[in-house]
């Protein structure tokens, strides 16, 4: 069985955004989802138990391995940033306004934006429906729970540059 939660740890690792039971089942070739739900049950009392500085959730069906809450100021500073500058701004200036159409962002933001949102979409953060000839860009679920914000809730705008 350590061998089997090694092999599961490797996995979430290397898969940040989540891994659901039947991809876990498959990569391992093993024919029950149940049991890797139960090795991934015990990894979690393992990491709970010791205080470790992980912790193993599943959220909308997707298991990950994450950062325990009272550990998230010090990894933040230590960390490398996931989104570089410019994507960053650009994600803030579509969840400033919950809604915007892809045109006016541009028009807005320049040329560059059109890879920003790609990037975006490619890590879930944002989504983009068609809208006549341009899309509609919204921030997801995974947006506010990744910036740790409740749902629908206002952006605060700096009055500093």
């Amino acid at each position: 069985m350590d061998d089997l939660k090694a092999k599961i740890e490797a996995i979430l690792f290397c898969l940040p955004e989540g891994v659901d039971l039947k991809t876990l089942a498959r990569a391992l070739s093993i024919g029950s989802k149940g049991h890797v739900k139960g090795v991934l049950q015990t990894l979690k009392e393992e990491y709970d138990a010791r205080g470790s500085g992980l912790v193993l959730i599943e959220a909308d069906g997707l298991f990950k391995l994450k950062v325990r809450d009272e550990h998230m100021d010090i990894v933040k500073e230590a960390a490398e940033p996931e989104i570089n500058q410019g994507v960053l701004e650009t994600l803030g200036y579509i969840a400033h306004r919950k809604s915007i159409l892809q045109s006016s962002l541009v028009k807005a933001r320049g040329h560059d934006v059109y890879g920003h949102v790609k990037e975006l979409i490619r890590l879930g953060l944002i989504t983009a429906e068609k809208h006549g000839v341009t899309k509609r860009l919204r921030p997801t679920k995974k947006f506010y729970e990744y910036f740790q914000l409740k749902a629908g809730e206002r952006l605060e705008v700096s009055d500093e540059e």
